[in-house]
């Protein structure tokens, strides 16, 4: 299921934790707990919008609320590219 976690992300590049749940067919508390491990173990790495975000606004759908709203997003990190390059 991890995997399966880290290639949906791969894939769209963002990605809600509900559709997660939805695409994989799981309860949300169980992408939760998938995302809080793949934290863990390194293959993501947590992002806030606004100041030093380094995502670009041209491909965020956070990007109109940036300013009213600090958003938690999530990036895959080069250990989560290695890992999924390897499987």
């Amino acid at each position: 299921m991890l995997r399966s976690i880290l290639r949906i992300i791969n894939r769209d590049g963002y990605i809600s934790r509900s559709q997660l749940a939805k695409e994989l067919n799981i309860l949300q508390d169980i992408v939760d707990e998938g995302i809080m491990q793949l934290l863990r173990r390194g293959y993501l790495l947590e992002e806030n919008t606004g100041e030093g975000c380094a995502t670009f606004c041209v491909k965020c759908p956070f990007a109109k609320n940036c300013s009213k709203e600090i958003v938690k997003t999530f990036k895959i990190s080069a250990k989560g590219e290695r890992y999924l390059k390897n499987r």
